[in-house]
């Protein structure tokens, strides 16, 4: 865990900012007696933040929306990564049958399976 001093030094960002961050509920950390502490999601999500505004000018209106599409996409990756191992524990010709499967409904809309 990083604590919010630390989280400034490293980000080089104002403390203000991080504040109206954590009040606008992009980033959560964990509030104990005076201080913030980040973990290592929490510190990735203010980076992304910082980056967003300064790198690409993402205004402060539209990060709740880049950050909400992007904690659905990465849902959706650990929901596909879960499925993935599902499927990797069932029998060999019941996976065969699910590529097959697949396969045929890729050629219909002209994708093509890994």
């Amino acid at each position: 865990m990083v604590e919010f001093e630390e989280v400034l030094v490293e980000l080089n960002i104002g403390a203000s900012e991080l504040h109206a961050w954590i009040e606008q509920h992009w980033v959560l950390p964990v509030r104990s007696q005076e201080t913030y502490h980040f973990d290592e999601a929490d510190v990735a999500r203010v980076r992304l933040i910082a980056e967003l505004r300064s790198d690409m000018g993402v205004n402060d209106d539209a990060i709740p929306v880049v950050l909400r599409l992007l904690d659905q996409i990465y849902s959706l990756r650990r929901a596909l990564s879960d499925l993935n191992d599902a499927i990797l524990d069932l029998p060999e010709d019941v996976q065969e049958q699910l590529r097959e499967r697949l396969g045929s409904q890729n050629e219909d809309d002209g994708t093509k399976t890994p």
